[in-house]
């Protein structure tokens, strides 16, 4: 792998839709780091490592509806590809389903009456 060799899992094909952009974020985390690292003259396991670490750093906070959907994007995106691994990956699915039952029952704002 060089430097300037793109990694095949982050490019998108002209004629598919667009990525969801919070997973082109953890890709272009996890592609800035592998570069970082073989400039740096790292070894394949390091680079490896850190890309993986870059990744996971980038993955969307459980904080609100859209952040939980692109976070479970993010997972599956990563597990398919082999940024995130099987072992971590249920653990990270399953921090996005409990997150989305804490938010079905966030109470709702409450209106004040007209006055």
């Amino acid at each position: 792998m060089t430097k300037n060799t793109p990694t095949p899992q982050c490019e998108t094909a002209p004629n598919l839709p667009s990525r969801n952009p919070a997973v082109e974020r953890c890709c272009a985390a996890r592609d800035r780091s592998r570069d970082e690292s073989l400039d740096n003259g790292l070894e394949n396991y390091e680079t490896r490592k850190r890309a993986t670490e870059a990744y996971k750093s980038a993955l969307p906070d459980l904080a609100g509806y859209e952040n939980v959907r692109d976070f479970i994007a993010c997972v599956a995106h990563g597990m398919v590809t082999g940024a995130i691994d099987s072992i971590e990956g249920p653990k990270f699915l399953y921090a996005a389903q409990v997150a989305l039952g804490v938010l079905r029952h966030e109470p709702k704002t409450q209106q004040r009456p007209a006055a």
